[in-house]
């Protein structure tokens, strides 16, 4: 949660978990976001029912309405305990600006003079539809920024490591032989070393090779978020990138998926996350912009529920 700072009037709490609902409906469609002041009113309409499940933007599973904390009293419960069912296919509103009044509240944009509609994993920034990653329609955890700024750090990192570990070594290894009757062995001998380096590079650093650790990222295994990838998972991450015209396309695959990860990296159940120190600086920049504005960011902006894979993202 955050609190405005005001000289004149005592400091407005504001929570996070005022924004960023999304509800699974009944025909299988997923609507989003809105706030938590949305699915009271749904509530109270009978648009949804106490079994209806919806998520947090900062949560990974789906929870019945009555079971998220904050919605519902115990008497609302009781006297709705048998209701099933939605009707958000026909109430859900078709115009932008109805869609939008949906998703908003008293959160402000850590970006724009705008109220915020979403709250950010990785940086805990409360954002507006501008600052939405790409594409629209999915459930993405992060804000466009952050995803974007995931994204090139780890295109930079990997063309760093393929100048450090393959270029290198080639170079050095043609200037030294040149002239020489074995040269082509020695070169050919460096090329096959250096690729196999290469495509093991993460696990052998203990879970980010040079790039990745100047980049401030790390792949870790997505079953828990925190355990650096084996050597096996390593080699099978790259096996995408090997195959031709298939690596341009897993390439910008990340960009669509909501923990951005290539099809490497699902094969090899593996993702790529920030450092601590990395995230930290990121929300203390978020923090910065907040008190430009006037409002105190708490630390924490996601609860315990929050799987430790996204905490670590």
């Amino acid at each position: 949660m955050a609190q405005a700072i005001d000289r004149d009037q005592a400091p407005k709490t504001i929570d996070p978990y005022d924004i960023g609902w999304w509800i699974e409906s009944a025909d299988e469609e997923t609507y989003g976001p809105v706030s938590r002041k949305t699915l009271r009113r749904f509530l109270e309409e009978g648009d949804i029912s106490p079994n209806t499940l919806v998520r947090h933007c900062t949560q990974d599973e789906s929870l019945p309405v009555a079971d998220q904390p904050g919605m519902m009293d115990r008497g609302e419960q009781k006297a709705v305990a048998l209701a099933a069912g939605d009707r958000l296919a026909e109430v859900w509103p078709r115009k932008k600006h109805a869609l939008a009044a949906l998703g908003e509240d008293a959160v402000p944009c850590a970006r724009h003079r705008r109220p915020a509609t979403l709250v950010c994993v990785r940086c805990h920034a409360p954002y507006c539809s501008k600052c939405r990653a790409k594409p629209f329609r999915r459930r993405f955890y992060f804000c466009r920024r952050c995803q974007a700024s995931n994204y090139n750090r780890r295109a930079f990192a990997y063309l760093l490591d393929g100048a450090l570990i393959n270029g290198v070594p080639y170079v050095v290894a043609v200037l030294v032989t040149a002239g020489s009757a074995a040269g082509i062995v020695v070169v050919s001998l460096v090329q096959v070393v250096t690729t196999a380096l290469f495509l093991v590079r993460d696990a052998l650093w203990g879970g980010a090779g040079p790039g990745k650790r100047l980049m401030g990222l790390r792949a870790v295994q997505i079953a828990d978020g925190k355990t650096p990838l084996t050597y096996g998972q390593a080699f099978l991450r790259w096996i995408s990138l090997l195959i031709p015209f298939f690596n341009l396309f897993d390439l910008s695959v990340p960009f669509r998926d909501p923990l951005q990860r290539r099809y490497g990296d699902r094969w090899a159940g593996t993702r790529v996350i920030d450092t601590e120190r990395k995230l930290a600086q990121a929300r203390a920049k978020v923090r910065r912009w907040l008190a430009r504005k006037g409002y105190q960011l708490v630390p924490e902006a996601v609860t315990e529920s929050t799987p430790t894979a996204l905490l670590a993202e």
